[in-house]
């Protein structure tokens, strides 16, 4: 049985990422401009009813077989594992079929909006076939073998792509043809087009829910084929070596002892989708009629749709780009999830210590850079993906800016819990979302009203600063060694500010040539890229450094005078170690 270490298996998760953060670009995109804040209000209230049940029936899933699968393969228990896979699956099949049964009856007769209760409707399949995939790689995880969950991410992204955005686009014409045969589109009498794709928004943000739908069930089966083709790498003779078994029921009780506390703070985790959704729409309601002068650039919008145009603007674009890198940097926490659960089952405390400063090392060489570019050119970055939609870009422009600091603290924090989690402690996790989610319900009540959307995102990021902090300060007491955060993010920061500053240059210098803004903001962006991973390698690959400081110093030897002043490169580099 073949494992992979840490960094091939952060190698293979941040790859598998950033090919489904490319695709869900290409996707969320053409389907902003489509919806618009209006119809991104739907789709994302949808999203966040929905999120909190799929977090309790379903988050818990995957950590826990990965944290248990881990375990039985450091002591060489293969038959129990064998055991407990076949248990898992007959158990989460069941009890997210029932949640989906429940979840029907909720949204048929509840008091849920009826322009929301059409994507719901959509929503709750992809429960049951997320439960299975989520048993699946878990399992595949503990073993070391991050390619099912990889392979089946990157094909569950690329099938929403194809039929959530087809679907959007499918409804959206047949809506404008069905206003220009007769008038009504879905049943409403429309006077003239923009209402009629006023109408239309909510089946248009149902069809692309539906979409995802489709895409969690093509790559729940996909995933099954694949693992059967392939096999889990257990031999004969590993589970002839292991001939005591344990009840189903014990791995049944033993599973859901471990998942629910893991769900339970996956939850609290969903709770600032769902806050976002209570409060800021009646929050910015109040913050129009308080200060209507500062909204009048919105004065086309109609005044009684203004607050879920402005949720939606900042919940489809701001918070979407936010949560790009945070994305990335939770995978760290599952590839070192394997290595930490084995050096906590054979006590060696130098390798748990050494697994963790390269997950923060990696989370903030990511996170640092990212964020500060985004806060630097989030006006840009907004105009060159959603260029067709100015109003909605001018609403999410100054919480972008906010949020690209937020984005630090967030990406640190989300590898952390995974960890916490396999510490033994997901009850800390739980507190410490509790806390972060009452943080922000507090501010957004205070600041929304005062200072709109702004508000919003400086909630967020009070909220991420201090879920940061307190994870990695538990995970300081819980492994009982000083990590050295401080000292591990100074590189990744110097690399991160001459990101930013490269990309603001850049935009800045081609600007001057009267270039178009979008090949301006292409170009910076590219610039700073280049620059910080110059910087990175420079700063990381100690090899270069020492190169460099020593033909520095055989140069300065043959210098005159060279007992009496410093060389510029040798300088440069001194400063950065």
């Amino acid at each position: 049985m073949k494992k992979q270490g840490f960094l091939k298996g952060s190698a293979i998760l941040v790859g598998m990422v950033a090919v489904t953060k490319v695709l869900g670009l290409i996707y969320k995109v053409p389907l902003a401009n489509i919806l618009g804040g209006t119809g991104m209000g739907y789709f994302s209230a949808a999203f966040s009813l929905f999120t909190p049940v799929f977090a309790l029936a379903a988050a818990g899933i995957c950590p826990a077989m990965a944290k248990l699968t881990a375990e039985k393969a450091a002591l060489g228990r293969y038959a129990d594992l064998r055991r407990q896979r076949s248990t898992s699956l007959m158990i989460y099949t069941f009890n997210t079929l029932t949640v989906c049964i429940g979840l029907y009856a909720v949204v048929r007769f509840g008091t849920i909006d009826v322009s929301v209760r059409y994507a719901l409707y959509c929503l709750v399949p992809s429960l049951l076939f997320c439960g299975v995939m989520n048993v699946e790689r878990g399992y595949f995880e503990g073993l070391g073998n991050m390619m099912p969950t990889a392979i089946s991410e990157i094909a569950e992204t690329l099938f929403r792509l194809v039929f959530g955005l087809g679907l959007a686009v499918y409804i959206r014409r047949y809506a404008i043809e069905s206003y220009e045969q007769s008038g009504v589109v879905f049943g409403a009498v429309c006077e003239s087009l923009s209402q009629a794709e006023q109408a239309a928004l909510p089946y248009i943000a149902a069809g692309a829910v539906l979409g995802s739908s489709i895409a969690s069930f093509l790559a729940c089966g996909g995933l099954l084929l694949y693992t059967a083709f392939h096999g889990d790498g257990l031999t004969v003779d590993m589970l002839a070596s292991d001939p005591v078994t344990e009840s189903r029921r014990h791995h049944a009780k033993e599973l859901m002892g471990l998942s629910f506390p893991i769900a339970l703070a996956a939850v609290v985790t969903t709770l600032t989708g769902m806050l976002d959704m209570l409060t800021l729409p009646k929050c910015l309601a109040f913050a129009i009629s308080r200060s209507p002068q500062s909204y009048e650039m919105f004065a086309k919008i109609g005044k009684s749709e203004l607050p879920n145009f402005l949720y939606g603007s900042y919940e489809g674009l701001a918070v979407m780009l936010y949560g790009l890198v945070p994305t990335l940097t939770a995978m760290l926490g599952k590839s070192v999830l394997p290595s930490v659960t084995e050096s906590l089952t054979k006590h060696d405390k130098s390798g748990l210590k050494r697994d963790l400063r390269r997950m923060l090392t990696l989370s903030a060489t990511a996170a640092i850079p990212c964020g500060l570019g985004i806060t630097v050119m989030s006006s840009e970055i907004l105009e060159l993906l959603f260029s067709g939609r100015k109003p909605e870009c001018l609403a999410a422009q100054q919480p972008l800016m906010i949020l690209g600091i937020s984005v630090i603290g967030c990406s640190m924090a989300l590898p952390c819990f995974t960890v916490i989690q396999a510490l033994g402690r997901p009850s800390c996790v739980t507190a410490i979302m509790l806390i972060g989610a009452i943080i922000k319900l507090v501010l957004n009540i205070a600041l929304v009203p005062l200072l709109g959307l702004n508000g919003a995102a400086i909630s967020e990021l009070v909220r991420s600063i201090f879920v940061c902090a307190a994870a990695i300060s538990i995970i300081s007491k819980l492994t009982g060694s000083e990590i050295g955060v401080i000292k591990l993010c100074i590189r990744p920061f110097y690399a991160g500010v001459m990101c930013a500053v490269s990309s603001r240059l850049v935009f800045d210098a081609l600007a001057r040539f009267g270039i178009g803004e979008k090949l301006c903001a292409a170009g910076g962006i590219i610039g700073g890229g280049v620059v910080c991973l110059t910087v990175l390698a420079l700063l990381f690959d100690e090899s270069i450094v020492v190169r460099s400081v020593r033909k520095s110093r055989k140069a300065e030897k043959k210098r005159p005078f060279s007992g009496h002043r410093i060389g510029l490169s040798r300088g440069i580099f001194v400063l950065y170690l």
